[in-house]
């Protein structure tokens, strides 16, 4: 609404496959509803599973999530043809989305539950996963460098290798 109220021609959405996951969004979803606005795009892989009080999301190298990540950018392909796909990775922390708790949807009152379905599908898939921690003795800030460089260098072959990112026909 926002978009279409202040006009396309002046208006467009980043696409963010990571916040999908943080808003308890399923990302090809997210993806099909936002497409007709994208512009550009700051993509990340998720790690989803159930946690106690809902589900829990970690951020991760690409191709190491939950995401269908060929799903996602063969849908991506048809429905953004001409945007950009810019990676973004910000790895290694877990945030708890506490959906059972009935304080949670205070923030979330017109939610649907059909998309929340989607969402908890995705969740089913994934498997728990500790925070990264730097190796003891190590500097925080030189490990969290090194490691967050770690997870673009991966992100970027698989892009490639697996996904044929970046790749001229």
């Amino acid at each position: 609404m926002l978009i279409e109220g202040a006009g396309r021609d002046f208006v467009g959405a980043n696409m963010d496959s990571g916040n999908a996951c943080w808003t308890f969004e399923d990302p090809v979803s997210s993806l099909e509803i936002l497409a007709p606005y994208v512009v550009t795009t700051s993509l990340r892989d998720s790690a989803v599973w159930e946690s106690a009080n809902g589900a829990t999301v970690q951020w991760t190298a690409m191709g190491e999530g939950t995401v269908d990540l060929k799903d996602y950018f063969d849908k991506f392909a048809v429905l953004c043809p001409n945007v950009p796909v810019h990676v973004e990775t910000i790895s290694g922390f877990n945030r708890e989305l506490p959906y059972f708790k009935p304080d949670f949807w205070k923030a979330w009152p017109k939610a649907r539950a059909r998309d929340l379905a989607k969402f908890v599908a995705l969740a089913k898939h994934g498997k728990p996963r500790g925070p990264w921690q730097p190796a003891e003795g190590k500097d925080r800030k030189l490990a969290d460098q090194e490691y967050q460089k770690d997870q673009i260098e991966r992100s970027l072959k698989y892009c490639k290798e697996s996904l044929g990112l970046g790749l001229k026909s």
